[in-house]
C-alpha cells in the first residue's frame, strides 16, 4: 500500500476571550473547547475551515502518546469532524482503500518511519502459587521437593521461602524447574509447576 503521511504536529488545549458580534453578542457557546498547533500556535477551527489545509480525499488520524507509542485515535475524511486536543495530527495522501478506520484506527504510529502496527497485546504473566505445588503432590513427593530445595544457596532458599507465588518469566524459576526435572521427569514436573 502506497500512501504519503505528512505530520501536522501537536496539539493542546488553550483559551481564548469570547468573540462577540457587532450586537455584543457570543458567537460561541463560552464553554467552547479551542486548540492550537503547538508549533506556530494555529488555531484548529481556522485550519479545518481553511481551503487548501489538507488534500482532497485524505485522511486524517489523531494520535495519542501512551507509553506503548503514540495510538491512532480518530479517524476521518472531514477536517470539521476532527479535534486533535491532546494529540499529534496527521494526514495520509493517497489511500486507496474504502475502509480507513480499518486501515489505521487504534494503531501504533512510529512517526520516525512514518509506519502504522497492531497494538501489541500484554502477555499475561504466568504464575503458580506455592500453595498449589504441595497439593497437587504426594508425600514422597513432598519429601523429595524438601531435598531439591535443600539443595539450593542460602539465598534462593530464603527467596523461595519468602515468595508467595513463582514467576514463570523469573530466572530463578528455570533453575527450579531444572531442579523437578531431574528429580520429577519433564511431565511430572511440567504438572507440579503448572501455573495455577
Amino acid at each position: 500500500m502506497s500512501y504519503t503521511i505528512i505530520d501536522h504536529g501537536n496539539w493542546v488545549p488553550y483559551t481564548k476571550p469570547p468573540v462577540l458580534s457587532p450586537e455584543g453578542y457570543p458567537l460561541a457557546p463560552p464553554d467552547t473547547m479551542y486548540c492550537k498547533r503547538e508549533s506556530d500556535g494555529a488555531d484548529w477551527y481556522d485550519i479545518a475551515r481553511a481551503e487548501g489545509s489538507f488534500a482532497e480525499g485524505s485522511v486524517l488520524v489523531s494520535c495519542i502518546s501512551t507509553n506503548l507509542g503514540w495510538i491512532t485515535q480518530a479517524v476521518g475524511t472531514q477536517p470539521q469532524r476532527m479535534f486533535p486536543q491532546n494529540c499529534m495530527l496527521i494526514e495520509v495522501q493517497g489511500f486507496e482503500g474504502e475502509k480507513p478506520q480499518e486501515a489505521f484506527g487504534m494503531k501504533v504510529f512510529d512517526p520516525e518511519a512514518l509506519t502504522f502496527s497492531e497494538i501489541p497485546v500484554p502477555v499475561q504473566p504466568v504464575i503458580t502459587y506455592k500453595k498449589d505445588i504441595w497439593l497437587r503432590a504426594t508425600d514422597e513427593e513432598a519429601e523429595t521437593i524438601e531435598q531439591v530445595l535443600s539443595q539450593q544457596t542460602t539465598r534462593k532458599q530464603r527467596i523461595y521461602a519468602e515468595a508467595q507465588y513463582l514467576d514463570h518469566a523469573d530466572p530463578l524459576f528455570a533453575e527450579l524447574l531444572a531442579g523437578f526435572v531431574t528429580a520429577f521427569g519433564t511431565e511430572r514436573a511440567g504438572q507440579l509447576l503448572a501455573g495455577s
